[in-house]
């Protein structure tokens, strides 16, 4: 390479004069880079969100059924307070077994 005066230009010469425009661009790369990956980053996490939804309200009926099951066992077969039967007896029951 040669310079403005048409001197040839030592290999230091030419890092000194080419190193900054460089590391310029390197780093506007960069942060593009790093940029498009947020964004991207964060349109997986919405689409992950929405599929957390869909399940959650796909499990909403067995949550209910569950706490109806609970609330029955808890009821069944008390006398002043007191269990009066074993759990297979009020799951039983509480499932429509019995008289």
């Amino acid at each position: 390479m040669t310079s403005e005066k048409g001197l040839k230009m030592t290999p230091r010469e030419i890092f000194r004069t080419h190193s900054y425009p460089v590391l310029a661009a390197v780093s506007t790369l960069s942060l593009v880079i790093a940029a498009l990956s947020v964004v991207e980053a964060s349109q997986s996490l919405k689409e992950a969100s929405k599929s957390l939804e869909e399940v959650s309200k796909s499990l909403e009926p067995i949550s209910t059924w569950a706490n109806n099951q609970n609330d029955c066992v808890e009821r069944t077969f008390r006398i002043k307070g007191q269990n009066t039967r074993g759990i297979v007896s009020k799951v039983w029951s509480c499932n429509g077994g019995g008289d």
